[in-house]
């Protein structure tokens, strides 16, 4: 193989392997498959709305239960609460109330999905030794 073909190679299992991380899993979305299409549906377009802002899906604390993601850029060593500013879905509501907490914080906030949106900036750019945000 040509250093050409090695690098286009090189490149496209990159490219693959972020578009990849952005994605729910394939686990996740067959154990959805009990669940109505119109859910499904409503969760793939938030997934997809959030990783393009940076989240991640975090597959290590999402389960049948719960859909967690995570804002790496807010990320610090803590001694106290979460280590990153975290959200979370709940199968029980059908998704419908997101959950987040800051980074050095355990105190939880609930937002529709309309709010979420329109105060995304304020809770993305939040980092640790801040006043935690107010919400109206």
């Amino acid at each position: 193989m040509s250093r050409e073909n090695a690098a286009k190679k090189a490149r496209r299992k990159k490219r693959q392997a972020v578009r990849d991380s952005r994605l729910v899993p394939q686990e996740m979305v067959d154990q959805l498959a009990d669940v109505p299409d119109s859910i499904v549906a409503d969760l793939a377009e938030f997934d997809e709305r959030i990783t393009a802002r940076g989240w991640t899906f975090d597959e290590e604390e999402s389960s049948d239960d719960f859909a967690v993601w995570f804002y790496e850029p807010s990320g610090a060593q803590v001694q106290d609460g979460l280590p990153v500013t975290s959200l979370w879905l709940d199968a029980a509501e059908d998704g419908e109330i997101v959950r987040v907490v800051f980074v050095g914080s355990v105190e939880r906030y609930e937002f529709t999905h309309d709010e979420l949106i329109g105060d995304l900036e304020v809770i993305e750019g939040y980092r640790v030794g801040q006043s935690l945000p107010e919400f109206g």
